[in-house]
């Protein structure tokens, strides 16, 4: 059976779109995150939301009134790293199933003398 031209630039069309439909995933920090910093003596589950400006990344952790803006967040994409500062905290961390929409950032934090392990999933 032979599809008509008409059809075949239908086809390619449509599978051409789907492909683009699902790269359009955006920054990979961008997002809402859920985890644990664990050990952290101000509670150990953590929320963080993270926006991409087009040139930096910033955003919120635990918003509500106990919340930490990110002053600085750099991403490493040769070995897909990511430091976090935000108020007294650093995060440092990589990111883990990068492909998929529910990635992970696993690391550690620290402040001052306290630190611990650290797990964040995309929501």
């Amino acid at each position: 059976m032979r599809l008509p031209i008409r059809g075949l630039f239908i086809l390619g069309l449509a599978s051409g779109l789907a492909s683009f439909a699902s790269a359009q995933e955006g920054h990979p920090a961008k997002g809402s995150w859920i985890g644990e910093w664990k050990g952290n003596s101000a509670g150990e589950s953590v929320l963080m939301v993270m926006n991409w400006d087009g040139q930096n990344i910033t955003g919120i952790i635990n918003p509500g009134t106990d919340n930490l803006q990110i002053s600085d967040a750099q991403l490493n994409p040769a070995d897909w790293t990511i430091h976090i500062a935000a108020g007294d905290y650093v995060i440092d961390g990589a990111f883990a199933r990068l492909e998929l929409p529910n990635r992970s950032i696993v690391g550690t934090w620290k402040r001052g003398n306290d630190g611990g392990d650290f797990e964040i999933v995309r929501q």
